[in-house]
């Protein structure tokens, strides 16, 4: 009893202020109730209720377990509250991260069994909250459950509708170039969710038409000039591919597989040259090029799997992109990409023949 009167003493205040801060009439701006959320989200982190170990369990499993039911039931008690500040400060992109990081430390904190009751409400909340207002902490709230429920099969039907709704709104909030200028926070969010949802529930998302679309809307996103966005996009393009590498082109992998080769084929065949042509102009310089040979999601990366997947594409499409390089990298890079070098010497070549067209740009500035 005396456990749970100092613990309520620590949490209770936390909650009146939310509630009063969530009422309708309270004039409070944004900043007031983001210190509360943090307040809450240091409880989550860093408060361990004790509690004696049953038979049989060691106190290590019984801490985790006291720290997980202690963490649902904040959660299950604050809910109304977290959603109704969200809603009445729903354009305020500090509140929407320090919202967002609570709940990647409760799910967490919980562990995804325990958390699971809440994640039908949490993706609810999530994808009205994006539709509203577009902010990104949304999207990388969204990709945390990807990455901690996509491997769990009665869950992916959700994640893939969360995921659905919120490329919806994406798409019709990024209906330019200058669209995507102007956010390059959610194009870069919204590809690595893209990332995480190929790399842990690949095959709906192969299957369904939506991938065209992430396709193209990732070969715009390559136009832009900003380090993170473009990280994101090249790890969905890698993911995607390696995830058809994976796939046996041969008849035992079964009709199933065989099917879901074909539609990423098909996506490939039909979106693949913008994407090609737009790694040649990163490679010349057109074009930026922050990821030229990293271990994942890198210019590099994509040219060697597509290498792998569809060389014969690959080298229909890059080879009228590269006309205006420099004669002897280009015949060099050409032909390490014909002769399928190993990923190391790849990754030499890319980096050799992209400092070689911008010495060559370099010389014909001056």
């Amino acid at each position: 009893d005396k456990i749970t009167e100092f613990i309520n003493r620590i949490v209770q205040p936390v909650g009146s202020r939310l509630t009063a801060l969530a009422a309708p009439d309270n004039g409070a701006g944004p900043k007031s109730a983001t210190a509360e959320i943090e307040r809450l989200t240091v409880i989550v982190r860093f408060l361990e209720p004790p509690r004696a170990a049953e038979p049989n369990q060691t106190a290590a499993v019984a801490q985790q377990t006291a720290r997980a039911e202690f963490t649902k039931d904040i959660m299950s008690q604050f809910w109304p509250l977290l959603d109704a500040i969200s809603q009445k400060h729903s354009r305020d992109i500090n509140l929407a991260e320090k919202l967002c990081r609570l709940h990647k430390h409760a799910i967490r904190g919980c562990g995804p069994g325990a958390y699971r009751p809440m994640l039908e409400p949490l993706r609810t909340q999530l994808v009205r909250n994006f539709s509203q207002s577009h902010l990104s902490p949304y999207l990388y709230c969204a990709s945390i459950c990807v990455a901690e429920y996509g491997r769990d099969s009665d869950l992916i039907p959700m994640l893939m509708s969360m995921f659905n709704d919120l490329s919806v709104a994406i798409f019709a909030a990024l209906k330019s170039p200058a669209d995507f200028t102007a956010h390059p926070d959610v194009v870069e969010e919204f590809f690595f969710l893209a990332a995480r949802t190929m790399a842990h529930c690949p095959e709906p998302l192969v299957l369904n038409p939506l991938l065209h679309s992430l396709l193209q809307c990732a070969a715009v996103g390559m136009k832009l000039d900003h380090r993170d966005a473009n990280s994101g996009i090249l790890t969905f393009l890698e993911n995607t591919i390696s995830y058809g590498l994976s796939l046996s082109p041969t008849p035992p992998a079964g009709a199933e597989k065989q099917a879901v080769r074909q539609a990423l084929e098909q996506a490939v065949i039909a979106e693949g040259q913008p994407i090609v042509i737009n790694l040649a102009q990163a490679l010349l310089g057109d074009l930026p090029a922050y990821r030229l040979d990293n271990e994942r999601g890198s210019i590099a990366g994509v040219l060697f799997k597509l290498n792998e997947l569809c060389p014969q594409l690959l080298m229909q499409w890059i080879n009228p992109a590269l006309t205006t390089a420099p004669q002897g990298p280009r015949d060099q890079f050409l032909k390490s990409l014909a002769s399928k070098v190993p990923r190391d010497e790849l990754n030499s070549t890319v980096r050799q023949f992209s400092n070689s067209c911008y010495r060559n740009r370099k010389l014909r500035n001056r």
